[in-house]
């Protein structure tokens, strides 16, 4: 079944013989990862034991939870995340996005029964106000949240396990979290990175390093850049990228406003950083397809778009 894909995106399919990896596929036809992150308010992190199964909110310990929806922070994601340390207790991390970077708080819930507790009070009390025991340690300011979870699909499982295990080798003492399933399993290994809130696709460990450090180019990582999450997803993302690549590493330091609004030709994408103004025309790019992961000719697919910025006015 090809699910009503156009003609180019039906020539960009793998051999009817072939039952390629989805992330191998994607790198094959230089898929661009932008525009399909998360685009969120606040993100709870909560730790629950292996294994996970698909979907992850049928584990007892997630009951009362759901995997998108809105709390007291606004527009929240959920995810499960592998259980690091020995305290006792279920570690909860919750992250809300801020003007600039994040803000957080740590609880410790002793029992499924607290941790039900606090799926059901987030929703209309703020973190502050929550009846919930709180965490002595604080969540970590700079985080990179991996996905991991095999059982949604399996290049998060393999290239992002092995991701995550590389990068533990080259930065030890760096916050890493291995979570389920965050969206663009094709674009693995991804991850987010807290507290600038971006996401990535296409991930290697060298490249991960210089984005923490602040050190890359920005123009040469961008392409690893799915979104941020405080941008609509598709044109609101593909823009904030175009204007973050002339900004450069400053951009996550500055307070963002950003407004879609769609024109006869496509989107165009006004966006505020600071004091200053850009525009950004977007249009629809390729049709290419999702396809299914290790199936006879990716067989069924689906369409997904890429979007392509015809300009870009300078700040005014």
């Amino acid at each position: 079944m090809s699910n009503g894909l156009s003609e180019s995106a039906l020539r960009l399919l793998p051999a009817a013989e072939e039952q390629p990896l989805c992330a191998s596929h994607a790198r094959s036809i230089n898929i661009d990862p932008c525009g399909n992150a998360l685009f969120i308010d606040a993100l709870i992190l909560v730790e629950v034991p292996l294994p996970w199964p698909k979907p992850i909110f049928e584990h007892p310990l997630l009951e009362g939870f759901t995997s998108m929806g809105n709390t007291s922070l606004g527009s929240t994601r959920v995810l499960a995340a592998v259980p690091s340390g020995t305290q006792p207790g279920i570690r909860v991390i919750v992250y809300q996005r801020d003007e600039i970077g994040v803000q957080s708080w740590g609880f410790r819930p002793t029992d499924p029964a607290e941790l039900a507790r606090f799926a059901n009070q987030i929703k209309t009390a703020h973190p502050e106000e929550l009846d919930i025991t709180l965490d002595k340690f604080h969540p970590p300011e700079i985080a990179v949240l991996i996905c991991t979870q095999g059982s949604h699909d399996v290049c998060c499982g393999s290239e992002g396990t092995r991701f995550a295990s590389e990068l533990e080798d080259q930065a030890p003492g760096l916050a890493i979290f291995r979570v389920s399933h965050t969206g663009g399993h094709r674009f693995a290994p991804t991850a987010l990175t807290i507290p600038d809130g971006r996401m990535w696709g296409y991930l290697d460990t060298k490249s991960m390093l210089s984005i923490l450090e602040l050190t890359g180019d920005v123009h040469g990582l961008s392409k690893y850049c799915r979104g941020w999450w405080g941008a609509p997803s598709g044109p609101g993302q593909v823009a904030e990228r175009a204007v973050f690549e002339r900004v450069g590493w400053d951009m996550d330091l500055t307070p963002r406003e950003l407004r879609v609004d769609e024109t006869a030709s496509g989107w165009t994408v006004t966006l505020s950083v600071a004091l200053e103004k850009w525009t950004v025309e977007i249009i629809q790019g390729r049709e290419v397809p999702t396809i299914s992961c290790r199936a006879e000719g990716g067989m069924p697919a689906k369409p997904a778009y890429e979007y392509i910025v015809s300009s870009i006015n300078p700040p005014t």
